[in-house]
């Protein structure tokens, strides 16, 4: 788990300056009153950016072109496969609750083209069950409904609340891996992890702990990691300590039709080239969507395409454990609904944002979380979010208007406690009671650029918003912002006048995406 350094401003001084803020209560209305400032009116000059200028050098070699990921993005079919089953002995062991033993032996000297049925009802684990074979195919009698720990008529529940300390629940390395139909219950770990595997189909698996808002809980519901050729598809995920649906350092990916609810992040792609992330339900999460990439990983993420998603209402105080979390999930301010960090290329359209207390979407430097260049090298410093498209989407609003729930931490959520501080001097003194729908913090290009008002390259065009709206995106200037509340005199003002709030369709942000562009499916 990497912290948030904020280098520019100490967090003891942030500590101080939230004792002298209280957020004053702000009305339902998404319309920004008052007159602000010169320096601060809605800003509709500016330069247009040229899109997609850096588009070739992040998008890798031809091999991993955007255009390439598209005609792969929304069907598996396309996919080629690195292990087949055909011309092979196959069969098929049966399982029923009870028989956990004959399971785990079985498990213990499975072949290759093995389909392993479970029954109906509830099995009791005290181990995880440990996969390392090719062409395996688990599948169960159904997934059963939220909040079902033992098994029916109709779904296959696999129990692991007494399983040892630190262990998954189904852990599997292999290609052509296929697991199906059946509920993951109390892992102590992870509740499904896949790592090193190839051709990965996950599909109508729910995953979930007994407990809400536990830091106790299973990092991980749902969790291929390190692979290539993964679908996710029509699965849920509740309660995770960390990600309930979470693709990782992973090349070629479909998440499609999941729900992930109460989690702290309900949808996590991270370090992935090529993901198609359509038709999720993420809502009652700290934060419902996460694409970002960490440094030290080699796998550079690029390509992302988000369509179609609900991102609502995400403001479940985060229960992450700042110990044991990997990654930066920790740090996110209740009522994220969508976070970006690190990346590129992603396009966003069709979704749906709104009601989620601190902002729909932010967009960040990853030197806002590991500020040395250096530590980016790995991943040839992939420390850039650049080319962000964000159109055709709905804005329902009741968003921006209680960052972090209005309960900061400087220590553990300090980008969240400096978003509190200046907006809440924006609603006492200038009238703007919400967070933009778009918080960028400004830091890419780095060093900041003036001439290039937006070197990012972050389109915001097209998009259904309410009627009151006037500013949609805003240029928080995290570094300046920072700079300015360092001392031990917090400059609330001048803080504040860091920041640039722009309207839709004003430059330089009323760009049209970046090229190559993703191809719909």
């Amino acid at each position: 788990m990497r912290c948030l350094p904020l280098p520019y401003a100490p967090r003891a001084v942030l500590v101080a300056l939230l004792g002298l803020l209280a957020l004053p209560a702000c009305s339902d209305e998404e319309d920004d009153t008052g007159t602000p400032d010169a320096g601060q009116q809605v800003r509709d000059a500016g330069t247009q950016n040229d899109a997609g200028t850096d588009a070739g050098t992040d998008a890798g070699t031809q091999d991993d072109a955007g255009t390439d990921a598209g005609t792969d993005a929304g069907s598996s079919a396309a996919w080629p496969v690195d292990f087949s089953c055909e011309g092979k002995e196959q069969r098929t062991l049966t399982f029923n609750a009870g028989q956990e033993q004959e399971l785990q032996n079985a498990v213990n000297d499975l072949a290759e083209c093995t389909t392993l049925q479970l029954g109906a009802g509830t099995f009791h684990f005290n181990n995880a069950i440990t996969i390392r074979q090719n062409g395996i195919t688990i599948v169960g009698a159904g997934k059963g409904t939220k909040g079902e720990g033992t098994g029916g008529t109709a779904s296959t529940v696999l129990d692991f609340s007494n399983a040892v300390g630190n262990s998954n629940g189904i852990d599997v390395v292999g290609k052509l891996f296929t697991v199906k139909d059946l509920a993951i219950w109390n892992a102590k770990k992870d509740g499904l992890r896949i790592e090193n595997s190839t051709n990965v189909f996950i599909q109508r698996i729910r995953t979930e702990w007994a407990q809400e808002n536990q830091e106790s809980n299973g990092k991980y519901g749902i969790y291929p990691v390190k692979s290539t050729y993964v679908l996710v598809e029509d699965c849920e995920a509740y309660n995770a300590a960390d990600a309930g649906i979470y693709v990782g350092q992973t090349r070629r990916a479909i998440v499609r039709r999941n729900v992930a609810k109460q989690n702290v992040a309900g949808i996590e792609i991270e370090n992935t080239k090529y993901a198609f992330v359509e038709g999720n339900t993420a809502v009652d999460n700290t934060t419902g969507l996460v694409v970002f990439d960490l440094p030290g990983n080699p796998i550079k993420g690029t390509d992302i395409l988000v369509v179609g998603n609900t991102i609502t209402g995400n403001n479940r105080p985060n229960f992450a454990s700042v110990q044991a979390s990997s990654s930066t999930v920790s740090q996110v301010p209740a009522g994220t609904g969508t976070f970006i960090l690190a990346s590129r290329r992603v396009e966003l359209t069709g979704n749906t944002w709104g009601d989620n207390n601190t902002v729909d979407i932010a967009v960040l430097s990853g030197l806002a979380i590991e500020p040395d260049p250096t530590q980016w090298q790995a991943g040839f410093f992939n420390f850039n979010s650049s080319d962000v498209y964000v159109h055709g989407n709905t804005f329902i609003g009741g968003s921006g208007d209680s960052v972090d729930n209005g309960t900061p931490d400087a220590e553990r959520r300090p980008l969240g406690a400096l978003v509190y501080a200046v907006y809440g001097y924006g609603a006492a003194t200038q009238g703007v009671t919400h967070v933009e729908h778009l918080l960028w913090d400004g830091i890419d290009p780095a060093p900041r650029n003036e001439t290039r008002l937006n070197g990012a390259n972050i389109c915001f065009t097209g998009n259904a918003l309410p009627a009151t709206t006037q500013a949609s995106l805003v240029d928080f200037d995290l570094q300046a912002v920072s700079g300015h509340l360092r001392s031990s005199t917090p400059k609330l003002p001048e803080a504040w006048n860091e920041t640039r709030r722009y309207a839709q369709g004003a430059a330089p942000f009323n760009c049209s995406g970046f090229t190559p562009g993703l191809a719909l499916p």
